[in-house]
């Protein structure tokens, strides 16, 4: 118990360094950016790539990515839904916003430090259908609904596959289920690279990390995130009481239902043309919720 405690506290302490850090003007945004391109492209794709280094094949396991792209779709719908009454662009913010799970900056750390391989393995394999909503589809209804952007199914296949982390998730999910494996030397590698994305992602986080508190707005955040939270709890008892997994499985996946909204939200947030300053706001609360609640339930399920 001590011991996930440390840890635990170990990642808040890193957050709370690189939002230090980046109040007394050591980093900037520059910085952020940067250790966003070093995650994205090097230290997350490597600790995917060690993950799968003692893997044991389980077909089964090909429905997580289904679970994944299925989330997405219900939160949007239901935020769309809850702003049916108002106009295109509270629609579009409700579809983005409420939709998306960052996994690779925030909940790939925690399991890969506190559930190992396999932690980071079913984080893939959801991942793989939640980077498809978050890179794409999610974007594209959203821009539908405010008539902001036609996209063509190029365009889409494009912001899809110039994600290296979707990629690799392909290239090892097909390597997972083709049984092919990569020398050794390649896996002590990445595993070396890679231990360093959990450090990277925290510190990422606390550089990005931001509240701007506007009277406006604060009833449709706290609204948005008391659904979500509230929903994702429901979808993850359902998870771990009904779905046909392992115990270890289902406790991966409800880690992963609690996970922050993706970073990804904000860009496209504006790319719809919404509030930058909502959008934020919504992200940077859900990263404090996400880091109490998944914390809790690491003590509580007595992890690590």
């Amino acid at each position: 118990m001590d011991l996930v405690l440390i840890k635990a506290a170990g990642y808040v302490c890193i957050i709370i360094i690189g939002y230090l850090l980046k109040k007394i003007g050591l980093f900037d945004s520059r910085d952020q950016t940067t250790v966003m391109k070093i995650i994205m492209n090097i230290t997350l794709p490597a600790a995917v790539v060690s993950a799968f280094s003692n893997f044991q094949k389980d077909v089964s396991l090909i429905s997580i990515t289904f679970i994944g792209l299925l989330m997405n779709l219900i939160m949007s719908g239901i935020g769309y839904l809850i702003a049916l009454k108002r106009d295109n662009n509270n629609k579009a913010f409700n579809i983005i916003n409420y939709s998306g799970y960052n996994i690779g900056t925030f909940a790939m750390p925690y399991l890969q430090s506190f559930l190992g391989s396999m932690g980071v393995i079913v984080a893939c394999l959801f991942d793989a259908g939640n980077a498809i909503m978050c890179t794409g589809v999610t974007y594209a209804i959203a821009s539908q609904v405010t008539k902001k952007e036609k996209n063509s199914v190029k365009d889409f296949l494009l912001k899809v596959f110039s994600s290296v982390p979707f990629d690799v998730y392909l290239v090892m999910l097909f390597c997972y289920f083709a049984n092919i494996k990569f020398p050794k030397a390649v896996y002590s590698i990445a595993s070396l690279v890679g231990n360093a994305n959990a450090f990277l992602a925290m510190f990422m986080i606390g550089l990005s990390f931001e509240l701007v508190f506007e009277k406006s707005v604060l009833k449709q955040v706290w609204t948005a995130l008391i659904i979500r939270y509230s929903l994702n709890a429901v979808f993850a008892y359902i998870v771990y009481n009904f779905m046909p997994f392992g115990k270890e499985v289902k406790i991966i996946v409800v880690l992963i239902m609690f996970a922050p909204m993706s970073a990804l939200n904000v860009i496209n947030t504006i790319k719809c043309g919404g509030s930058k300053e909502k959008s934020g706001l919504v992200n940077s609360l859900s990263i404090l919720i996400s880091l109490v609640i998944i914390t809790l339930l690491v003590v509580v399920l007595k992890l690590g």
